[in-house]
């Protein structure tokens, strides 16, 4: 896809990794409808964008409430014409993690991490059948593969139902709208030093890698699946201070 004059969705787009998606993809000149229940931040980054000389919108939206994401898909298709890139990166963790966290507070995020990707996908497919096509990046975790133990159970539940559910989306590509998903372990946001720096060193050894993957190359990432047309229902994934793999359909 060529995305220059495009019309893309970023959830959570006014801070860390999406805040990272959100430039990369306006200094490629797509416009951007920034999505966050942050709208103050949203703002100061459209304002960063414009100055730029590209374009972002901004609309205050809790993307786990189905009425908040079709405001924000109309938005879309009002301000820009339709939709033709969706990110879905909105996310969160919870401390305590489930068992121990209240039944309200993981159930909210399974609400963020999991039903929000899956309600505005459907939206963002709806309106991009309009248009020919479109393409769908969903911003999963390393939390989300294998078989291994982890320190949030909740978290690696949601993100790994967020990587089933692009791969069982592949067959959209028949419609040209294709699904994928980026996997980045610990990435370096202020969210995450914020975590840090109230962790113990011994903590820190335990469960967070030498090196933290930048937001920026998770904006590179997002950038090349939604550019590759051959990719379809398939998931990237790098491990802090590797190299990105594409992991095999099987």
């Amino acid at each position: 896809m060529e995305i220059a004059g495009k019309a893309a969705v970023v959830t959570g787009g006014s801070a860390g990794i999406g805040r990272a998606i959100v430039l990369r993809l306006a200094r490629d000149g797509v416009r951007v409808l920034i999505a966050d229940v942050d709208e103050r931040g949203g703002l100061e980054l459209k304002r960063e964008i414009e100055a730029l000389g590209s374009c972002a919108s901004v609309i205050c939206a809790d993307v786990a409430e189905g009425t908040d994401v079709e405001a924000m898909i109309r938005a879309a298709e009002t301000t820009y014409g339709g939709v033709d890139i969706l990110v879905n990166n909105a996310g969160f963790a919870i401390d305590p993690p489930f068992p121990d966290a209240e039944t309200v507070e993981w159930r909210r995020l399974l609400d963020v991490n999991l039903v929000a990707v899956m309600l505005a996908t459907q939206a963002a497919i709806s309106a991009m059948r309009t248009r020919g096509g479109g393409a769908v990046v969903n911003v999963s975790s390393v939390a989300g593969l294998g078989l291994a133990p982890h320190a949030a159970p909740d978290y690696a539940a949601a993100k790994a139902a967020v990587v089933r559910l692009t791969a069982a989306l592949a067959p959209l590509a028949e419609e040209d709208i294709r699904v994928n998903c980026v996997c980045p372990d610990w990435v370096d946001t202020p969210a995450v030093q914020r975590s840090l720096a109230v962790m113990t060193q011994e903590e820190r050894a335990a469960i967070v890698p030498p090196e933290l993957v930048p937001a920026e190359d998770i904006a590179d990432v997002v950038v090349r699946l939604i550019r590759d047309d051959s990719l379809a229902g398939r998931v990237l994934t790098c491990p802090a201070g590797g190299e990105w793999v594409l992991l095999p359909v099987d």
